[in-house]
């Protein structure tokens, strides 16, 4: 450098006469001021993640969400998956759906045979229940309102009538002990799903809570999507926040793609959820991750789909992928969304799933 500025002394002036501005400008309050707030944004980032970053749970309690609606639309004998699922996964944690539309098919005629025999099942042995009531509840369409509920005259009527089904149901289904938590709604703020209309209602789903407490001291679990939900506001309503937990999926984000849908995976890393609850002032011990992602997402039920479609967003690298990502995010309760899925994998000759799974809630 020093032999540059012997060779070209015009070169050193403009380095002195450099320095003489970077000086000048320093010695004005406002750039001090603008570079050390540069500074901070630049390095905040780093500073959060060094202070909030998760730490893996040493002993997670893994579990599945089960459906015998998604069984039977995959052709599977429900019973038969369920059973499996209890007695050869072995699994200790479960989330149940309580299907309005079976349940209440015509009015005030309550029918609970297909959920209280898989609560039976699950007591026997000692399985623990999150259970999961209301209009919307897990599996597409998301909203599963009776026929007659949805020719109502009036918005007043559906409420009450909505409230009248909550009330039968916890009464119904509180004397058994393997459910640990009720899960009111589910996902109720998130535009996702074919709802009949009114739309859902902060003031009802309040309302829908209050019942549940009224009538049965176990704690309320309300969803929210891990993704894009806000979180603070659902977690305030109830005892524990239901989050869901995906990587990859299929879909068409609400038409900005002018109706076409597209494959896409969250550009979140694992350590964006605990920041996140942090942020938002959420304590990580009162999130449990409700549909960790464990079955492809494509244009059709995932029993048509080619295997060229189901790839794309479930491969083996991916279901691995997806749980160790899932593990390094920090939260304590872990339930995998797919096996069903996995099921009818197993029946058609591809156990990978299934056998993975097994390994992993032993």
């Amino acid at each position: 450098m020093r032999k540059i500025f012997e060779r070209n002394p015009s070169v050193k002036n403009q380095f002195k006469k450099a320095g003489s501005l970077v000086k000048k400008l320093f010695s004005l309050k406002i750039i001090r001021v603008l570079f050390w707030i540069v500074v901070f944004i630049v390095i905040s980032p780093f500073i959060l993640f060094f202070i909030l970053r998760p730490k893996p749970q040493k002993d997670i309690n893994y579990g599945v969400t089960y459906s015998n609606k998604f069984s039977e639309q995959m052709g599977l004998n429900w019973r038969e998956v369920y059973i499996e699922t209890l007695d050869d996964l072995k699994i200790k944690n479960l989330r149940l759906v309580a299907y309005w539309d079976e349940i209440e098919e015509d009015k005030d005629i309550y029918d609970y045979s297909n959920i209280k025999w898989q609560l039976e099942e699950a007591e026997k042995r000692n399985i623990n229940v999150i259970l999961s009531i209301g209009r919307k509840v897990p599996r597409y369409p998301e909203c599963f309102e009776p026929k007659w509920w949805k020719e109502l005259p009036s918005d007043n009527i559906r409420e009450q009538e909505l409230l009248e089904y909550i009330k039968q149901t916890v009464n119904e289904l509180k004397d058994f002990q393997s459910i640990k938590m009720w899960q009111v709604e589910n996902e109720p703020f998130w535009p996702f799903g074919e709802c009949s209309n009114p739309d859902i209602k902060k003031e009802t789903v309040i309302k829908e809570i209050e019942m549940t407490k009224s009538l049965d001291s176990r704690p309320i679990l309300v969803q929210d999507s891990g993704e894009g939900g806000v979180w603070r506001p659902t977690y305030e309503m109830g005892d524990y926040l239901g989050i869901s937990m995906y990587r990859r999926i299929w879909y068409d984000f609400w038409g900005v793609f002018f109706g076409r849908f597209i494959y896409f995976q969250y550009p979140l890393s694992h350590w964006t959820y605990k920041i996140k609850a942090n942020l938002v002032g959420v304590p990580m011990d009162k999130i449990i991750i409700t549909e960790l992602q464990g079955e492809p997402w494509g244009p059709r039920i995932n029993s048509e789909l080619t295997q060229e479609e189901k790839d794309h967003t479930m491969s083996r690298n991916h279901f691995i992928s997806t749980i160790d990502y899932a593990q390094k995010s920090g939260f304590k309760d872990l339930y995998l969304w797919g096996v069903e899925w996995w099921y009818f994998e197993k029946l058609h000759g591809n156990s990978f799933y299934w056998d993975t799974a097994k390994a992993l809630f032993k």
